[in-house]
């Protein structure tokens, strides 16, 4: 993650190197925040007049934005930090609230027919007797790639890819079809 400073000398180098530190840390374990902008600018368009601050940062799938006009740079900084740090929170919650959704039955059921663990996929003999690739990167719902075994019963959902079909996910059977 790299941090951008535009017109730095509307605030002071403690200011900075408290936000920069902020930021930092705000990162730290996560590779989700890319670039970061920090611009301190006069907002004469503020009725009052002031000092703003606008934090702009490209993350993963989006671009956040927070800013504050204050009279004094070093409070709108602050107050930028702290909404910008309420994004990367929030953004970071909705992710692990999807992730952690309930990942629903899938609607077709399958047999690992062939499997290339070195190469990183396999093949599956669908119930309706069709033969479905599948990439190590479908697996999910409890079921890990790894584990996989040829014979295996799993539940699948698939679609048409370039070269024949190809499963979009693939999971765990339900609890009366594992081992059948």
């Amino acid at each position: 993650m790299e941090i951008h400073w535009v017109h730095p000398e509307e605030l002071d180098a403690r200011q900075r190197d408290v936000a920069i530190e902020r930021i930092r840390s705000l990162a730290h374990g996560h590779a989700d925040l890319f670039d970061v902008r920090i611009t301190a600018r006069t907002n004469e368009h503020h009725r009052h007049g002031g000092r703003e601050v606008r934090i702009t940062c490209d993350a993963v799938g989006k671009e956040l934005v927070a800013a504050r006009t204050r009279p004094d740079a070093g409070l709108a900084l602050d107050e930028a930090l702290d909404a910008f740090e309420r994004q990367v929170w929030r953004m970071r919650h909705r992710r692990t609230q999807r992730r952690d959704e309930q990942v629903p039955e899938p609607p077709e059921l399958g047999v690992v027919d062939e499997l290339r663990a070195d190469e990183g996929y396999g093949f599956i003999l669908t119930d309706g007797g069709e033969r479905v690739y599948f990439h190590r990167n479908a697996v999910g719902g409890g079921l890990e790639f790894d584990a996989l075994a040829e014979g295996e019963c799993v539940g699948l959902d698939f679609e048409a890819g370039r070269e024949g079909l190809q499963a979009r996910f693939v999971g765990l059977a339900p609890p009366h079809r594992r081992g059948a």
